[in-house]
């Protein structure tokens, strides 16, 4: 048995939040809420099944601020 992509994303995200009682900080990016995110280097919905595995992070922000980047050797914390 499989979920969706798109299920697997928001049970990540919006719902994780709302479980922790923090949707209204946590789980969009919405004006107000803290800039926590995670870029990749392609697609999640979009790329090939078998190539999921394959996904890389460039960039992770927490509370607006870069923590990684890929560009660099080392955390930017």
């Amino acid at each position: 048995q499989t979920i969706s992509r798109e299920d697997a994303l928001i049970a990540h995200t919006r719902k994780n939040a709302y479980f922790h009682f923090q949707e209204n900080s946590l789980g969009s990016i919405q004006p107000g809420k803290l800039a926590d995110l995670l870029v990749l280097d392609r697609d999640y919905l979009t790329v090939p099944a078998d190539q999921i595995k394959d996904i890389k992070p460039v960039m992770t922000m927490v509370g607006g601020k870069i923590v990684f980047d890929a560009s660099s050797t080392a955390a930017l914390r």
